[in-house]
């Protein structure tokens, strides 16, 4: 009733080689993006800041800081190094 197997077979090939190129592109992409956020940060934009422009959150844009060696932009307050503890009152 449907297409002949042949046909079938090259169309699935077609679309599983189209979604590995989509896949790769996008990682390229991904990449670029963090290395790009990495020198924002770099150059002295706060992670709230980028998180802002971006539309990532805030512990997205830590995660690529500390995946990209950026050093705090500042030292930890004695809240933050309470809030980052086991048990602190961070709101994550």
């Amino acid at each position: 009733v449907g297409m002949p197997e042949e046909e079938v077979v090259t169309r699935l090939k077609k679309a599983a080689a189209a979604k590995k190129r989509a896949e790769k592109s996008a990682d390229n992409a991904h990449k670029a993006f963090e290395v790009i956020v990495a020198d924002a940060l770099r150059e002295g934009l706060k992670p709230a800041q980028a998180a802002t422009l971006t539309g990532y959150s805030y512990e997205t844009i830590r995660r690529i800081a500390r995946a990209h060696d950026v050093e705090p932009l500042r030292e930890p307050t004695v809240t933050s190094r309470k809030k980052a503890q086991p048990g602190g009152d961070s709101p994550a």
